[in-house]
């Protein structure tokens, strides 16, 4: 299965792309600082040279004041409810930065009078209080967790906080600049109070560099470490400007040069955080939708266990290879494939150990096929198979032969061997139709003629199968309504007991008188009942009709004695049939030990804890346990003891040929003695002649039922048998 990744997860990549401190092109700034400011040969550089004229600092400040509107514009429109609020605090704290920049570029000297005549102690107020307001900006960021802001007006009002100041520094320079201490004085150079006042704003940024520098160690992050570079090259900045002594010489060059490379880390900051990231996070979150349409697509069309295609691709794909046939005039075969007992695996074993079971046929499948062929899984364990470019039907066995070999050899699953069949149903195009649903409702037909017929083979599909399928149609629908119209009825055949003659039992015999078809045999409707699922609901009636004629014999006259009757695997373990049994003792009176349940094999096996706690539910109640049909299937002798049943029913198979056969006779022999030892009680049915009965007699046996005693009767004609047989016995 196509694993998708969390958008989260690869959002955090492209965000955290360079995110380390530029370590290297800060020493590298701080180098040239040291150079300028340490180097003697440089001295006549502030001999009143000047080498930062007008026109450069006017295109140096241009530049950082476009920036710091552009930090504005950038950060403003990009701010959402889901961004940090430190967004909006950088816009808004840089847009008096740019504005405040702006009074400086226009007071710098040789400037035309902006309000008031150029000068270098205005030029440097609106230096500094920019420097200010961006330290004290950075500060805050550095500050402030990164959350979102709260409410939305708060972006307003902290616009509204940063162009007040703006316009409270305009006020007090322009009108009022006699406030402001001199910071230059002409040969002399810079005056204690400028150099302090830098020292102020170093300090400030020292602090917030100190903060980023701990978050970003923290969490690693670009903008942050933006942010941080810009603080490092602002102080080398201020550091600059506390050193000069003319305001055109190398270090107010170099100062105005850290300050263009401060806001150039300043803007990348905020174009990762508001630009880059959210786009990034966007081409990753439309990405992620690509890969889950792709994954929906896939599962559109694909198994999603062992990725083949599923019966909506290879309905498409069987139309491409129809029409290849018919160019080639060749042959498809359209087979159908079904797993034979996969249910006892992951009863037994669980669906994990049934998956891989599932994946390792899907394996031996691709190695058995040809290029030509196609597999698909429809569910389950079935699976669809589509063999292509057969001149003849019959071309097909060699395949599906390999097939059966291949899936035959054991798989190695979880510490298990495992080996397994499979059953399969072959149609073939255009012999057996030219479409696709005709075709895999014929190969459906075969499947199950294949199972019929003892599993682990394959069958052709043959127009007998079609109405073979009819008539099990017509039997499951006349099924659901046999109920409801009284069509079914129960016989009952005696059980005697060798040793005295006595009748000991009766076990109740289903029968399904059809309004067309007569009497039908058990043989040809039970199975049908099984696989609908209808057993459950007839078992209960089963049972319940059992109990009430046993208690109306009795209230007759008759002797007591113990009415046996058959349990289906599916009636119990899907049906509450502990609840069905103490509803039909109760409404009919019988008493709990004159009903025998008897159990097959394939019962015991399926899922035990469930079964073991069933069954001593049931002899709670009182009523008997037989196991029927024993040595078909298997029993361990702890789990016979645990199951504490009362009685062993030794399957007709063995008592059939028990006169004539030595291992039906060393089975039967062994199957009488185990029951003895046990503690428990032996009847073997079909017991056919006198001859069969003396050698049972002859082995221990307890009981047999079967035509040498009699056939299956009516209740009625049951009645009159009992009494008979009661008087016969006085007599005797």
């Amino acid at each position: 299965m196509t694993t998708l990744s969390s958008p989260v997860k690869d959002a955090v990549g492209p965000v955290a792309e360079g995110s380390a401190i530029p370590w290297r092109l800060l020493a590298v700034l701080a180098l040239v600082f040291l150079l300028i400011w340490q180097t003697p040969s440089l001295a006549w550089l502030s001999q009143g040279t000047s080498l930062f004229p007008l026109l450069t600092h006017t295109v140096e400040e241009t530049f950082a004041i476009v920036v710091a509107c552009l930090v504005f514009a950038v950060s403003w429109h990009a701010s959402s409810r889901s961004q940090p609020g430190t967004i909006v605090i950088l816009a808004c704290g840089f847009l008096a930065v740019g504005l405040i920049d702006f009074a400086h570029m226009l007071s710098y000297q040789g400037m035309p009078a902006f309000i008031t005549p150029a000068s270098k102690d205005k030029a440097i107020i609106f230096w500094l209080a920019a420097r200010y307001v961006a330290a004290i900006t950075l500060l805050i960021v550095a500050l402030r967790p990164c959350q979102p802001l709260q409410r939305s007006a708060t972006r307003y009002l902290i616009l509204a906080v940063s162009l007040l100041i703006t316009a409270v520094i305009y006020y007090l320079e322009l009108a009022h600049p006699e406030l402001w201490p001199t910071m230059f004085r002409d040969g002399y150079g810079l005056t204690p109070a400028k150099i302090m006042a830098e020292v102020g704003i170093v300090l400030l940024l020292l602090l917030a560099a100190w903060l980023l520098y701990v978050r970003q160690q923290r969490h690693a992050n670009a903008d942050v470490a933006n942010l941080f570079a810009a603080t490092v090259v602002s102080m080398l900045a201020e550091c600059c400007f506390m050193l000069y002594s003319n305001v055109n010489d190398v270090l107010a060059l170099a100062g105005h040069s850290y300050k263009v490379i401060a806001y150039y880390y300043i803007y990348r900051a905020v174009f990762v955080s508001s630009v880059r990231a959210p786009y990034q996070r966007l081409q990753v979150e439309m990405a992620e939708r690509q890969r889950a349409e792709q994954h929906i697509e896939f599962l559109a069309f694909h198994d999603p266990l062992t990725g083949l295609p599923n019966r909506v691709l290879v309905r498409q794909q069987f139309q491409a290879l129809a029409a290849d046939a018919n160019s080639a005039r060749s042959r498809l075969a359209l087979v159908f494939v079904d797993a034979d007992g996969f249910k006892t695996v992951n009863d037994s074993l669980g669906h994990a150990v049934g998956d891989e079971l599932l994946k390792g046929m899907t394996q031996r499948f691709a190695q058995s096929l040809r290029a030509s062929d196609t597999l698909s899984r429809e569910g389950g364990d079935e699976f669809l198979l589509i063999l292509g470019d057969l001149p003849q039907a019959d071309a097909a066995a060699p395949v599906l032969n390999d097939l059966m070999e291949s899936l035959q050899r054991p798989f190695a699953l979880e510490g298990h061997q495992l080996s397994t069949s499979v059953s399969m149903g072959v149609a073939v195009y255009p012999d057996d139709g030219t479409d696709f649903d005709t075709l895999l409702k014929k190969a459906d037909m075969a499947m199950f003629r294949a199972k019929a017929e003892g599993r682990s083979t394959y069958r052709f599909f043959d127009e007998g199968m079609n109405a073979e399928a009819a008539e099990r149609l017509n039997i499951e629908n006349g099924l659901r309504l046999a109920l409801a119209q009284q069509e079914l009825a129960l016989h009952y055949q005696p059980q005697i007991d060798l040793a005295s003659g006595r009748l000991v039992g009766a076990e109740a015999l289903l029968r399904w008188q059809h309004p067309q078809q007569g009497m039908l045999s058990p043989g040809l409707f039970i199975p049908i009942a099984e696989e609908s699922g209808l057993i459950v609901p007839i078992g209960e009636w089963v049972i319940a009709s059992a109990c009430q004629q046993a208690a109306r014999w009795q209230r007759a006259g008759l002797p007591p004695f113990v009415v046996a009757v058959n349990l289906s695997a599916l009636q119990f373990l899907r049906g509450d049939i502990v609840a069905s049994v103490e509803a039909a003792l109760q409404q009919s009176g019988l008493a709990p030990q004159y009903l025998e349940l008897e159990l097959t094999e394939s019962i015991l096996i399926q899922n035990t804890a469930k079964v073991l706690a069933i069954t001593q539910r049931l002899s709670a109640l009182g009523v008997q346990l037989s196991i029927d049909d024993f040595g078909t299937g298997y029993s361990s002798l702890s789990y016979l003891k645990r199951l504490k049943v009362d009685k062993l029913k030794i399957d007709q198979s063995f008592v059939r040929d028990l006169a004539s056969d030595a291992d039906s006779s060393a089975i039967t022999g062994t199957i009488i003695q185990l029951a003895r030892s046990l503690g428990l009680r032996s009847i073997a049915e079909g017991v056919e002649n006198q001859q069969v009965q003396a050698i049972l007699q002859s082995m221990g046996c307890d009981e047999v039922q079967g035509y040498a005693i009699a056939r299956p009767m009516p209740a009625a004609a049951f009645a009159d048998f009992v009494a008979n047989h009661v008087e016969a016995s006085c007599m005797c």
